[in-house]
């Protein structure tokens, strides 16, 4: 979904200034709110557990992959635009032809920073009742079982470590 907003959020291919505004504008309230809120109203509707964080913060990275994936669109030389719209290419296969392939680096690197970013917060959303690790490492530590919940740690920093150096 990311990549469709910011598709459409792109100043190469969409022409309407006022649609790209107005995604901007939403994108834009959603990242202000923090995952943490979000997570909590999608609390109201789902309950307690898993999709609850998974639902959450999806609606945050969504609006972040949109903003950052426009931005590496736009990146994009207007040569190349230009001349795939010379050689008579339509907007979509400009954009499949031409923008995609030229940002598929900075693509994968803002993929990774989210991740990175998302396996962070869901560490603590799990603390708060959204399940997963954290929710293992919140009920060791309240049932004084230290030595599980530093080895449920340890594996959160592994795994953080693994995602940053790999």
């Amino acid at each position: 979904l990311g990549i469709l907003f910011g598709a459409l959020m792109c100043r190469s291919l969409v022409k309407n200034r006022i649609a790209i505004g107005a995604l901007s504008a939403v994108f834009t309230f959603v990242r202000a709110v923090p995952s943490v809120v979000w997570v909590l109203l999608v609390l109201v509707c789902l309950g307690f557990g898993p999709a609850t964080g998974i639902v959450g913060l999806s609606v945050h990275s969504i609006a972040f992959f949109a903003k950052a994936y426009a931005q590496s669109f736009d990146d994009v030389g207007g040569d190349v635009v230009e001349a795939l719209t010379a050689a008579g290419a339509n907007r979509l296969q400009i954009f499949f032809r031409g923008i995609l392939p030229a940002a598929l680096s900075s693509i994968v690197a803002w993929f990774s920073l989210r991740v990175e970013t998302n396996f962070s917060e869901s560490t603590v959303l799990g603390m708060v009742g959204a399940g997963g690790i954290g929710f293992v490492i919140s009920s060791n530590i309240q049932n004084y079982r230290y030595g599980r919940a530093g080895v449920a740690i340890v594996l959160v920093f592994l795994f953080a470590y693994l995602v940053e150096t790999g």
